[in-house]
């Protein structure tokens, strides 16, 4: 970064120059979450707590509570066209805080459907590490950042995510604004329990557990979609070939999928969610892996990823989510 002096305003072509060099899902080391408010607040009590701040309460009077990320990074969630306009136009980025989540969680995250809150990034990338535990992006508390101040020499600039992870990354952030609902019996009734299900096989899968080729299909996952209809529910998992190869469903002597293998994933996958539907629901399901390549502009137009609403705890599992 450039080396400003204290009171010294950047010049647009400094501001120009150190914005060409960020993108969406980079993270810099600037930021800190404002939350406004009065009175009583959950938000309050729960950052508190988690940042150690000596308890107490805010007052009557319009309060700002301050959020530092326990990474000390912060997500840049700005779109890329914007990032890149000069600040008469677009003055600040939009960040959140990277934030530390057991390891459990992150696995549940990564090969689980999505959460509407949480982003898994990758380890390693020069990214802080504490011990059991990796960084999520944290949108539940968002921020301006002046872009001007990314100019100044102690703002640091990393770009842990490769260009298929950005441009996920693109979608999850678009879809907490955008994401399809879901009828209200679908939600309550069915897909949490799939989801726990789901988030079980990722557990296993990455603890080693990859015996079972529906544990391998999971944990080959990218992404989750769903298709069908109201009592029909297709469960779309995204893979790729990279993924497919590192959880052991890949040919390498036919340079493709084992489509045995993938098929047999998926029969296996249908029956525990089967499993779990709801006595006399009516509904059917079943399980049809795609990939970026294979799936077309309507099937993407038709499909909706699946963002699970309220999963709780993601390690969470029912009595009868199987084994």
């Amino acid at each position: 970064m450039n080396d400003i002096s204290a009171g010294q305003v950047p010049s647009s072509r400094q501001v120009k120059a150190v914005l060409e060099t960020i993108a969406q899902g980079d993270v810099i080391s600037l930021g800190a979450v404002s939350i406004v408010g009065i009175g009583a607040s959950s938000a309050w009590h729960s950052t508190a707590e988690h940042e150690g701040t000596p308890g107490r309460e805010p007052g009557e009077q319009i309060w700002t509570l301050s959020i530092e990320s326990d990474v000390g990074w912060y997500v840049v969630t700005t779109q890329d066209c914007d990032i890149v306009r000069e600040p008469r136009i677009e003055p600040c980025l939009v960040v959140c805080p990277l934030m530390f989540v057991a390891k459990e969680e992150w696995h549940a995250l990564r090969s689980g459907p999505g959460s509407p809150r949480f982003f898994p990034y990758p380890d390693g990338r020069k990214l802080p590490a504490s011990e059991g535990k990796l960084p999520v992006a944290d949108l539940r508390f968002i921020t301006s950042i002046d872009k001007t101040a990314l100019v100044h020499s102690t703002v640091e600039v990393l770009r842990p995510l490769s260009a298929p992870q950005r441009a996920r990354f693109g979608r999850w952030v678009g879809s907490r604004y955008a994401r399809v609902p879901h009828p209200d019996n679908l939600e309550q009734d069915f897909l949490p329990k799939s989801a726990a299900i789901i988030r079980k096989l990722a557990k296993r899968f990455s603890q080693g557990g990859a015996n079972d080729p529906e544990a391998r299909l999971v944990g080959a996952a990218e992404s989750w979609y769903l298709g069908g209809n109201d009592k029909r529910v297709v469960f779309i998992p995204m893979i790729s070939e990279a993924t497919a190869k590192a959880s052991g469903l890949w040919d390498d002597a036919g340079a493709t999928f084992q489509a045995g293998s993938v098929e047999a994933a998926e029969k296996r996958l249908a029956s525990k969610l089967r499993a779990s539907l709801p006595a006399g629901s009516g509904y059917s399901c079943s399980v049809e892996t795609s990939t970026l390549h294979t799936a077309t502009a309507a099937d993407l137009l038709e499909w909706s990823e699946w963002i699970l609403e309220d999963p709780g705890d993601p390690l969470e599992e029912p009595a009868n989510a199987g084994d």
